[in-house]
């Protein structure tokens, strides 16, 4: 190969710098992060302190509102389990071909002998009609609702519910009412009429006091 010829390249020179600049653009990035920086540092204890008392009044004044709210979906809850849970009594009655009660009871295992539900109730094969079952084997299901919210009281002198295998009641219409405990003001009812049909009604007004 031949020898490589040279060429004659002009010397370099370096910019000069102006004094207190760091590297150009560079100097200004930096600057610029610094402004960002102090822009960004977060809110003083004076303006956090505003700020959590704020927060604090606009929950005072939305708590009512949200604990009602909450509570009326509680009481809908416990009236559509009540509901549905009478309903499976009569179909379990009309599918096994056997007497089916359902009661109030206190413990999960015997009926109370008087109306009062918001301790729970049962369902359970009732094949000699009696008001008790006759063993544990025989409870088909418990249910329970928040008894520290709501009452739940059935029609004076009846305390439960007995369907035949034909699906009807043993006795006339029967009516469970559902209250709020501390306002005394109704929820809404279940009513059983004598063929075994259910039914809830809502009160018209919200404001409808207890029958109890």
């Amino acid at each position: 190969m031949g020898a490589a010829t040279a060429f004659p390249y002009p010397p370099l020179r370096r910019a000069a710098m102006p004094p207190g600049r760091v590297g150009g653009d560079a100097g200004a990035l930096s600057h610029a992060a610094f402004d960002a920086m102090d822009r960004a540092r977060g809110l003083t204890l004076p303006e956090l302190t505003i700020t959590l008392a704020v927060l604090a009044i606009c929950t005072a004044l939305a708590w009512p509102q949200f604990s009602s709210l909450m509570l009326s979906t509680k009481g809908t809850g416990a009236l559509h389990l009540l509901g549905t849970s009478l309903a499976g009594a009569r179909i379990a009655a009309v599918t096994r071909r056997y007497p089916v009660t359902v009661c109030p009871s206190a413990d999960g295992r015997q009926c109370r002998k008087d109306s009062i539900w918001e301790d729970g109730w049962i369902l359970y094969r009732d094949r000699r009609s009696r008001d008790q079952p006759d063993k544990p084997a025989d409870i088909l299901q418990r249910f329970t609702i928040d008894r520290h919210a709501f009452t739940l009281r059935s029609t004076s002198g009846r305390q439960r519910v007995r369907y035949a295998p034909s699906g009807y009641t043993a006795t006339s219409n029967l009516t469970i009412l559902l209250c709020e405990r501390r306002a005394s003001r109704e929820v809404g009812r279940v009513v059983v009429s004598r063929p075994g049909r259910i039914r809830t009604e809502r009160p018209r007004r919200r404001a409808t006091g207890c029958a109890f």
